[in-house]
């Protein structure tokens, strides 16, 4: 998946990948949280893992114009260990139920959608604008972040949902 160079790339690649896995979810139905999907999660702890990334994505942005600098990706945690992170969000949210857990996702991509409006196109496309974000404009840690997020999570529940029905993958 390329990563959006323009506004209009980054709203479309956002939104789209965000509907379709809408749409997958919506087709899987009410029950389906507990499918086992990938790694062991179930859909629902892999829904809280990609929320946990799309609630973050856009914490760091705030940060950075408060002129914060986040800790990235979360405190006690490096990049190397997003693996142990993502355990410790599935930890997390054990007692969350699946339609909390989807509707932090859907509260989290709408918050994504806003601030992708609220900044300017400097703030969104251009690299060194924010100091947390390195080398890489704003848009590519939202699209990594968001739309890539929304694309695998719905090729593992679509995966968990043939197999759940016997189908070839």
């Amino acid at each position: 998946m390329p990563i959006p160079t323009t506004r209009a790339e980054l709203e479309h690649l956002t939104r789209s990948s965000f509907e379709a896995l809408q749409a997958e979810l919506a087709e899987a139905g009410a029950r389906a949280g507990g499918i086992p999907c990938v790694d062991g999660w179930s859909v629902k702890d892999l829904l809280a893992v990609r929320a946990w990334w799309t609630e973050h994505v856009v914490d760091w942005i705030e940060a950075g114009r408060r002129g914060d600098r986040p800790i990235i990706p979360a405190a006690g945690y490096k990049w190397n260990e997003t693996p142990r992170l993502n355990a410790d969000v599935v930890r997390a949210t054990r007692g969350e139920s699946y339609r909390s857990v989807r509707a932090r996702l859907e509260r989290g991509f709408e918050r994504v959608m806003r601030t992708i409006d609220s900044l300017d196109d400097r703030q969104l496309l251009d690299a060194g604008v924010f100091g947390w974000a390195g080398n890489h404009p704003v848009s590519r840690w939202i699209s990594l972040n968001t739309a890539r997020q929304y694309t695998t999570a719905r090729t593992f529940v679509r995966r968990a949902l043939r197999e759940r029905r016997g189908s070839p993958p």
